[in-house]
């Protein structure tokens, strides 16, 4: 650190790298339930009014019947670990050294409180999101074009049973929408994943610092893995809870193909007309089950490798 408390930038790489790695690798885990959420949001009704995919439960297991534990596991699976290697090792990683630059630095600041804290979540979610849109656009666009691919080249069962797929895997994607969107076009439901990132990081960061910092001031916690468990499993949830409207959102204008949303607030609108405010939390518990047990897995081995790294416990 410099003289006046302010991280080095070899000290920020070694935050931003700690958390990328984990937060990959923890992606790669519970791949299996962003592509059952993607499958929830991006459902659409079926002539008869039903929906093919209506929870979390029943979509894992219509999938695994269907297209078995590849088709569960694998789809998207390379879009989520690079999104999470450059987008949540930089939205997590330059937390602690955004809040000192926001907020004071060195002991002497003292606790800035939740408001504070959950600002400069919202900062480094927002400014870091729109960056890495593209693995974002990748992800769910294979994720919703996956399914059983029959010997004719017709996809037998997912949301786009009856047509051709149009990607292989998520490095032919990146070809293929480059070609045909172009730069520009990549960053295609860019607000959503913007908004999606700052309420939900804002959310997630806040919750785990505030957590951890209450619980070791009036319950007499230590820095261990009780102390980064239990802060890291409410922060999933705080994550998963306010980011939800935006997340359907985004999934929406992301698996839009034919171009039936004009924009963020169209499509936002349209959901609600369509299914009333409750229909803003559709997709809730996949992201939840993915969510919380993703940054409990990825908050303990994060504060291991930062000690390992030199950098000491997050936001300590």
């Amino acid at each position: 650190r410099g003289n006046d408390g302010s991280p080095s930038r070899g000290y920020v790489f070694r935050e931003v790298a700690a958390a990328g790695c984990t937060a990959s690798w923890a992606s790669c885990l519970f791949n299996f339930t962003d592509v059952a959420k993607v499958r929830v949001q991006a459902a659409a009704s079926t002539a008869m009014g039903q929906l093919p995919y209506t929870g979390f439960s029943q979509t894992v297991g219509r999938i695994v019947r269907e297209e078995g534990f590849r088709g569960l596991c694998l789809p998207g699976i390379v879009a989520s670990c690079l999104r999470d290697l450059s987008y949540s090792g930089l939205s997590i990683g330059m937390y602690p050294a955004m809040k000192s630059y926001l907020f004071g630095r060195g002991p002497e600041a003292g606790d800035i409180g939740l408001a504070r804290k959950f600002a400069t979540g919202v900062v480094t979610g927002a400014l870091f999101s729109g960056i890495v849109n593209p693995t974002d656009l990748v992800k769910i666009c294979v994720q919703a074009d996956a399914g059983r691919l029959g010997a004719s080249g017709i996809l037998e069962t997912g949301l786009k049973a009856g047509q051709r797929p149009l990607y292989s895997n998520s490095l032919h994607a990146f070809l293929v929408m480059g070609r045909s969107l172009g730069f520009q076009g990549l960053f295609r439901g860019c607000s959503a994943t913007v908004a999606r990132a700052a309420l939900g990081r804002g959310a997630q960061l806040s919750s785990y610092d505030h957590t951890k910092h209450t619980l070791k001031l009036h319950a007499g916690m230590e820095e261990g893995v009780p102390l980064h468990m239990l802060g890291s499993f409410l922060s999933g949830l705080a994550f998963a809870t306010a980011s939800a409207p935006a997340d359907i959102v985004k999934t929406r204008l992301m698996a839009d193909t034919a171009g039936q949303y004009r924009g963020f607030a169209h499509c936002l609108v349209e959901i609600v007309r369509e299914g009333g405010p409750k229909a803003l939390f559709r997709g809730w518990t996949p992201s939840a089950a993915r969510l919380a047990p993703h940054f409990t897995i990825c908050g303990v081995l994060m504060e291991q490798l930062r000690r390992l790294v030199g950098v000491g416990y997050f936001a300590a």
